[in-house]
């Protein structure tokens, strides 16, 4: 199984706490894919040529990511201020993202051939940025492997869901945070789809829509829950990497369960 996740890389600075981690959404989906045996995973994204970008592809190295497709740019690595919460909720204060060299990157033809030869492309749908790197994904790119996306917030598109609607309806796997209210709101849109909508509803644990029918799977328990930061995108890395596998969602919902656990008892989205 070869997976390539293509999007943003943060250095997550902890309001309050005096200490950062390196994260972002893609690379959490990368680092947890790995960690859940998917043989080759791959990241596609860019850095600054900065200490922030330098303890980037230290951990990735680590971690044995191929960053070989993750450009250094002159500038800073991006950033976003989180704070937590009670019981590890997280928020993300406004003005906190620092977008830096990510509103530099574009993709080359080699970055797109490169993509080309993976068995699963995985991205970050972005209402808020037309013209981010995943959404450009979409429309430059003719890939013939399964394509995964983490559409974000139900709550954040105000109403406005044609445009998610449409691309729901392309992919393998599309996943997206909301409520119960999600759930009903998308189970006929599942009807049409191709393939999966998973829908991750925090404490209350996740909804997969197969065919306009919900499968529901408990959050795993735990007991003092530090941050939640990463929850989201290390479920998603895992149920990836077990749906592929097993073809079964129920397995690759208690797998997504049993990671987003684990990241729920640190600070930071991989430790």
């Amino acid at each position: 199984m070869k997976i390539v996740s293509v999007g943003e890389i943060t250095i997550d600075h902890y309001l309050g706490l005096n200490r950062s981690f390196v994260g972002g959404i893609s690379l959490n989906f990368a680092v947890h894919a790995k960690r859940c045996g998917a043989e080759v995973v791959s990241l596609v994204s860019s850095v600054g040529a900065d200490e922030g970008g330098r303890r980037v592809l230290e951990r990735l190295e680590q971690e044995g990511i191929d960053a070989s497709h993750i450009a250094i740019l002159p500038g800073e690595t991006a950033r976003i201020d989180i704070r937590v919460m009670a019981r590890g909720e997280r928020i993300f204060p406004p003005g906190g993202f620092h977008r830096n060299v990510l509103d530099d990157f574009r993709l080359s033809d080699s970055d797109l051939a490169f993509i080309r030869h993976h068995d699963i492309l995985a991205f970050l749908y972005d209402y808020s940025q037309p013209d981010s790197l995943g959404n450009r994904v979409m429309v430059e790119l003719d890939f013939d492997g399964r394509r995964v996306a983490d559409f974000g917030d139900w709550a954040d598109y105000g109403g406005d869901y044609d445009g998610l609607f449409s691309v729901l309806e392309t992919l393998d796997v599309g996943f997206i945070s909301g409520s119960r209210t999600a759930v009903e709101a998308l189970l006929p849109v599942s009807r049409r789809c191709k393939g999966l909508i998973v829908v991750t509803l925090g404490a209350e644990g996740s909804a997969a829509l197969v065919d306009g029918a919900p499968l529901f799977q408990s959050a795993q328990p735990v007991p003092a829950p530090i941050d939640s930061t990463g929850c989201g995108d290390a479920f998603q890395a895992a149920f990836t990497v077990a749906y592929f596998r097993t073809n079964s969602v129920q397995q690759a919902l208690r797998r997504g369960a049993a990671q987003a656990a684990t990241v729920l008892q640190h600070y930071g989205a991989i430790r």
